[in-house]
Formats: C-alpha cells, sequence, structure tokens
C-alpha cells in the first residue's frame, strides 16, 4: 500500500519549466542528436562527393619572382630642388603594381612567349586578358618595396618562365619611363646625324626636337654634378664676360681672357654631356643597370603543386553542407506535429498534465517474451522505474478516492496503452495495492496471451450473462495482481459496457480492491473509451512519442472533456531519451539509476 497520503495538489506531476517554449542551444543540439544518423549520413555522402570533385581538379604551380623597387640614383649632391619629383607615396607602389599588370609590359610577354600560339587565341588583346584571369598575380609585400610576381599554371615550367618573363617585361618599361623616351633614341644618340629626332614624352604626345634640346632635357644630365658645376661656371663667366665687354674693346687681355675660359668651360661642359650620353647608351644595350627597379629573386620550377586547397574544399563543402542540413532539421521540427518532450504539450497547446515517460525498449535490451511485462521481470530496469515514477506521479495527479479506478485509453491503435496499463497494473501491485486489471478492449484483447490464460471466461461473459464476479477474476503469477479477461468477442460491446451490469461491477469490485486499472479501446473512431470514462470519470491518454499527431490528440481531449471525463494526464510511450529533447529531473535520474545498476546488469548478463 502507498504509505503516503496523496495530495490533491498536482503539483508533483511532471512539469514544464517554462509555459513559453524555450528555443536555446539545447534545443538545436536535441534536435540533432535526435537525426545524428540522417545527420552523419548526409555528411559522408557530402564529404565523398566533394573529395571525388577535388581529386579530378588539375594540380595547380605556383612559380614566383621578387622585385624590388628602390630610389632612382644619379640626385644632386648638394642641397638643390629634386627636379624629379618625389614619388615614394603608396600610390606609387599601387601604380607600379598596375603598370606590372598592365597591357604595355603584358604584350612583351606575349610575344616573348609566343603565348597567341601557346593559348591558340586570336590575338595579342585575347592572350592578355587569358593571363589576366587565369594566371598571374602580383602582390606587395607588406610594409616593404618588395613585389611578388607568381604565375599559375598546371604547367611547372610555363609558370616559371611566365614569372620571369613579366618581371624582365616590367624592368624595361620602368627603365624606359625614367629616361622620358623610347629604346630607339639609343641607336641615335650620341653619334652625329640628323639636328632633328621624332620622340615620344611619357605623357604619349610625340614632338620633333632638335639633338641639343633632347640633351638638355635628359634626367641624367640635369642631375649630374659635374654637369652642374660647369653650367653654373659657365653661367659665372657669361656674367663676367658682359660687365668686361661693357668697360672694354673685345681685343683687350681680359676679354681675351673671358673668352678663352668661356670656350674652355663650354668644351668642357660637351665633353661631359657626352660621356653622361655614352653611359646612356650602355645602359640602354643592357651592360649597366639604372632602373629604380631589379629583380631580387628569380622564379625557379616548383617541385609540387600548390593547389588546387583540396582539403579546405573538402571542410568548405561539408560545413556548407552541414548548415544546410541543419536549417532543414529546423524546417522539419517545425512542421512535425507529433509529441517528443513535454516541452511540446504546452507549445502544441494540447494543455494536458505531462505524468512522465516511458523509455523506449529496443530490440536486443530486454528478451521478446518479457518486454511486455517488463515491471516483472525486470524490476531494477530504467523501464521499471520510470513505471514506479509515473505510479507516484499518478498518486500525487488527484484527490485518492477518485484514483481507485483509472482508465487507460490512446487517440490511436499501437500508441502502446496496453502495455503501460499492464505495467502501471504491475506497478501498483509490487508498491503492495491489491490490483485489479480488466482488459476492456473486447475487440483486439491481449491480457489473456500476456497471463498465459484462456479467453473462454471474462468481462463480456459477465455483462452479458448472470455468472458471478468470482468466476471471471483469476489471480497473476505477479504478487497482488488480478486480472479481469475480456471474454469472448462481442457484437456490441459499446451497449454492454453501457449497461447497469457494468456500473454493478465496478461498485463490487472497488470494494475487494484497492486500484482497479482498466485498459480500453482507442478512442478514435470508438465510443467504448468514452462509455468507461464517463463511469470512472478519470482517463490517463497514452501518446506515442514522435508517432501521434498534434490535432488527433487535441481532438481526443476535446472529445473526453465534452463528455464530462477528466483527462488526469499524459504519458509520453516509446521515448528515446537519449535523442529527444529532455532535461531536468528525469533524464538526470535515468542516467543517474543506469550507472548505478550497471554492474548488476552486467553480472546477470554473465550469468
Amino acid at each position: 500500500m502507498d504509505t503516503a497520503t496523496p495530495s490533491p495538489n498536482p503539483s508533483f506531476v511532471y512539469e514544464v519549466e517554462s509555459s513559453e517554449f524555450r528555443s536555446d542551444y539545447r534545443r538545436y543540439f536535441h534536435l540533432i542528436n535526435r537525426h545524428i544518423n540522417l545527420v552523419v549520413t548526409l555528411l559522408i555522402m557530402g564529404a565523398t562527393l566533394a573529395s571525388i570533385y577535388v581529386s579530378r581538379l588539375t594540380d595547380e604551380y605556383k612559380a614566383t619572382a621578387q622585385i624590388l623597387l628602390e630610389r632612382p640614383r644619379g640626385t644632386p649632391a648638394t642641397p638643390q630642388p629634386m627636379i624629379v619629383p618625389d614619388i615614394w607615396e603608396e600610390d606609387y607602389y599601387n601604380t607600379q603594381k598596375e603598370i606590372m599588370l598592365g597591357a604595355t609590359v603584358l604584350r612583351q610577354v606575349v610575344d616573348e612567349l609566343k603565348l597567341i600560339d601557346y593559348f591558340h587565341v586570336s590575338g595579342v588583346d585575347e592572350a592578355v586578358n587569358r593571363l589576366l584571369k587565369d594566371h598571374l598575380a602580383v602582390e606587395r609585400v607588406r610594409r616593404s618595396r618588395l613585389f611578388n610576381v607568381t604565375a599559375t599554371s598546371s604547367d611547372p615550367q610555363f609558370s616559371t618562365a611566365l614569372a620571369n618573363s613579366v618581371t624582365r617585361a616590367y624592368i624595361r618599361k620602368n627603365f624606359e619611363d625614367l629616361l622620358y623616351f623610347s629604346k630607339e633614341i639609343f641607336s641615335w644618340v650620341p653619334q652625329e646625324g640628323s639636328d632633328v629626332v621624332t620622340v615620344q614624352d611619357p605623357f604619349g604626345e610625340v614632338k620633333q626636337i632638335s639633338r641639343e634640346e633632347l640633351v638638355n632635357t635628359l634626367p641624367s644630365i640635369r642631375t649630374d654634378p659635374t654637369v652642374r658645376e660647369l653650367e653654373q661656371k659657365k653661367s659665372d663667366i657669361e656674367v663676367e664676360l658682359t660687365t668686361l665687354l661693357k668697360q672694354y674693346r673685345e681685343k683687350h687681355p681680359l676679354v681675351v681672357k673671358a673668352q678663352s675660359n668661356l670656350t674652355f668651360i663650354e668644351q668642357s661642359l660637351e665633353v661631359e654631356k657626352m660621356k653622361v650620353l655614352e653611359d646612356l647608351k650602355q645602359q640602354a644595350e643592357g651592360r649597366l643597370q639604372v632602373s629604380n627597379a631589379r629583380i631580387i629573386e628569380e622564379a625557379e620550377a616548383p617541385k609540387s603543386p600548390s593547389g588546387p586547397p583540396r582539403v579546405r574544399i573538402v571542410l568548405m563543402a561539408v560545413a556548407a553542407e552541414l548548415v544546410v542540413v541543419f536549417l532543414l532539421l529546423l524546417i522539419w521540427d517545425y512542421f512535425d506535429d507529433t509529441i517528443h518532450s513535454p516541452d511540446d504539450l504546452v507549445q502544441k497547446g494540447i494543455g494536458v498534465p505531462f505524468l512522465g515517460p516511458v523509455p523506449l525498449i529496443k530490440e536486443f535490451d530486454f528478451p521478446e517474451k518479457e518486454r511486455f511485462l517488463i515491471t516483472h521481470y525486470h524490476r531494477r530496469s530504467h523501464v521499471a522505474e520510470s513505471f514506479r515514477y509515473l505510479r507516484v506521479a499518478i498518486n500525487f495527479s488527484a484527490p485518492p478516492e477518485t484514483l481507485k479506478t483509472l482508465v487507460f485509453t490512446s487517440s490511436l491503435p499501437n500508441e502502446g496503452k496496453s502495455f503501460v496499463a499492464h505495467n502501471m497494473a504491475v506497478s501498483l501491485a509490487q508498491d503492495g495495492n491489491r490490483t485489479l486489471f480488466i482488459d476492456a478492449d473486447m475487440r483486439k484483447p491481449v491480457a489473456h496471451r500476456v497471463y498465459r490464460m484462456e479467453n473462454v471466461a471474462g468481462l463480456s461473459n459477465f455483462l452479458t450473462s448472470n455468472i458471478s464476479v468470482d468466476t471471471i477474476i483469476r489471480e497473476t503469477f505477479v504478487e497482488n495482481l488480478w486480472i479481469m479477461t475480456s471474454g469472448p468477442e462481442s457484437p456490441n460491446p459499446a451497449e454492454i459496457l453501457n449497461s447497469k451490469r457494468m456500473k454493478d461491477l465496478l461498485e463490487v469490485i472497488r470494494g475487494r480492491f484497492d486500484r482497479i486499472i482498466i485498459d480500453a479501446p482507442p478512442l478514435t473512431g470508438i465510443g467504448d473509451s468514452l462509455i468507461l470514462g464517463s463511469i470512472t470519470t478519470h482517463v490517463v491518454m497514452v501518446v506515442r512519442s514522435a508517432k501521434t499527431d498534434v490535432d488527433i490528440i487535441k481532438a481526443s481531449k476535446e472529445l473526453l472533456e465534452r463528455a464530462g471525463i477528466r483527462v488526469i494526464g499524459a504519458v509520453l510511450n516509446g521515448v528515446d531519451i537519449e535523442k529527444e529533447r529532455y532535461s531536468g529531473y528525469y533524464k538526470h535520474y535515468y542516467h543517474s539509476y543506469n550507472r548505478y545498476y550497471a554492474p548488476e546488469a552486467a553480472d546477470k548478463k554473465e550469468k
């Protein structure tokens, strides 16, 4: 017998932590955990397909050459205004990067490597576009004057040749821009010839200038220290000569001396300019380096491919698939109208108190013949413990006098209401209660098979004849538990259950037993449960986890309420505790119970 006096306050019934559904990380974790097999399968499939895809990608080889940009030489030794503007600004580096990838440089590369034939294209511009799109990249090394010219190709030799060709073409372009005229001029300067030459300045403007004008506009001439010194002396002598001519005639010794000095300076200046021009010619022919850009490292043929990044591609594909799978699970969960947890009873507006869960019995957990009465055969199992928990929850769900007779039903067939009713009866009997189990499901009776009895005399016999109660109540092999089978099939179960004899039967057995458990048919389409519920006034609904639709449960609840029958609570049957959205007391108790009794269970298996 129950030693404690149950309170009419149903506060012990498993309460949901909040009246509003909580969308927190734990919900998402349990959602994934519930479908972990599907998630893992899809991820493996995605990773496999991504691996097959990347395995078919062509290997890429990268070759990198490095260029250094530095200040041009030949700046004046004395502090004088700079003739060459200060170009060492951030925008200068950006400009040089664009020049390296510009059409002028790349056209030279196309010609040098004969890329029109290599790419099988129709013209230079198309080959240049191929280089920019698929093969070339220029990056400045952070906080330095170094630039990396990287060529990428499926051919390592081509990558090397391309990177080196781009650096050489840029050096030539840089040198030509620094001298302010095209390289064709070097074949003419400083040899004697025509006094007029056609040149192109850095701005693309073509003009004709004299040889002397051309020489004097060269930056190398204008910035040479010796030339500047001679020009200064020439200017001083010219001033002195002008002053002397105002005082003396041309034959005066002082005037003659000044003219002689001027002639010497002019000759010396011309000779010095010729030296500078000769140096420029040698530099143009490649014997000297005057460009402010120089190659630090030439590209070398790569020994192994640098790409594509196969591992990263596979990881990104798996990550993207994981996001998609999670979104699909959220959509699936949003449209899932079944009950998985106590939260769902509140969130989906059913409004039935939650009495407790019954864990899912997996195929190899217990022998098949012992599963239906698991609380008898495996009293220390976690399933038996769930029924003890359920027994206490029911005892505290309503006043004691109203709980003596309970009807167990469900909305649909195959939700496990007979399994729950039988084990609930066994659990009550184990607690010392004289318990009677009545199989009132005359359409699909199971009690006689569970207890290995014949179903010759039972409830239908009593309701349709004048036999005594004692002839249909039989003792079972479970201590304190008696059973009343359904009896032979009746053509009109609802009518005989709604008879006065059924009410008289309940009155008699209430005086002889402490607890009476009635296994009633499902509610949908059958009125038997409504009749039994109206007689007993209290019903326990069994809901199959992840199976029964919410709308059907609501309709069943409303049907019972319209008949004046109180649903004292719902039992969630077949719950996969590890996968469903469970938290709180029961899950903690479930794990603690399993850990505590695990050694004993292992010993039994060994025996």
